[in-house]
């Protein structure tokens, strides 16, 4: 569960966030939209313990991950795992290699373990037959599907999707969302997806915020937020849409 409460946000002299409020509970997933420099990423940041709060709270799992403005004592950040927008690949390791690193990162030694471990996340997206190739054997969609498979493979409590499917095809883009409907459906953890595309809103969440000037502007159901009568959010639904 993530609840946050009256968030407030400075980065150097500009105000980022004002009065953010959500609680997302666990088995639903989240959808952040908004404009342009609305601060999604920054929440983002601020979830993952980067970025102490002026004021509010964040609360993750029942854990404050801030204290009077400072990071708490446990931070939030090993619960996280995110696929960026780029997928993030280093280009000079085997996608094994790409895969593996959270876990070597977290001090796993067995190699039996972690190949196997490897193996089942890259099955989960399709890639099995990937393992020793290089980032730059595989198309755009198949890296993404990479950063998948190593979101998955230290099984966090949150994934993050940064724009899943910008600058893919369409085709590219519906395979890729398949692969996240999978973890939706399957519970196997739950998802923050950044997006400007609503056209598969349904598929990608069960709760809606909706930042506008750092402000959370709306959170609700997906169905809530089709049907609302707000000016800014039938605007920015006609033209994305």
């Amino acid at each position: 569960m993530i609840e946050v409460r009256d968030l407030n946000l400075s980065l150097g002299d500009k105000l980022i966030l004002q009065d953010v409020n959500f609680r997302l509970e666990d088995g639903d997933n989240l959808i952040i939209l908004g404009r342009s420099g609305s601060g999604k990423t920054v929440l983002i940041k601020t979830l993952m313990g980067f970025y102490p709060p002026d004021s509010g709270s964040v609360t993750i799992d029942g854990t404050r991950v801030y204290v009077k403005g400072s990071r708490g004592q446990d931070s939030p950040l090993q619960q996280f795992a995110m696929v960026f927008q780029g997928a993030a690949l280093l280009d000079s390791y085997t996608v094994f290699q790409n895969v593996a690193l959270p876990l070597y990162e977290r001090g796993e030694q067995d190699q039996a373990s972690i190949l196997s471990r490897v193996r089942e996340c890259l099955a989960i997206v399709g890639l099995e037959d990937t393992l020793y190739k290089y980032p730059a054997e595989l198309s755009g969609g198949m890296r993404k599907r990479v950063g998948i498979a190593r979101a998955l493979v230290y099984k966090p409590s949150y994934i993050i999707f940064d724009e899943p499917v910008s600058g893919l095809d369409p085709i590219t883009a519906n395979e890729v969302l398949f692969y996240i409907t999978q973890i939706i459906s399957t519970a196997a953890a739950t998802t923050i997806t950044i997006t400007h595309d609503i056209r598969n809103l349904t598929n990608l969440g069960d709760r809606i915020l909706f930042l506008e000037e750092g402000r959370s502007l709306f959170f609700g159901s997906v169905k809530d937020f089709e049907h609302s009568e707000q000016e800014m959010l039938k605007r920015y639904q006609e033209a994305v849409s």
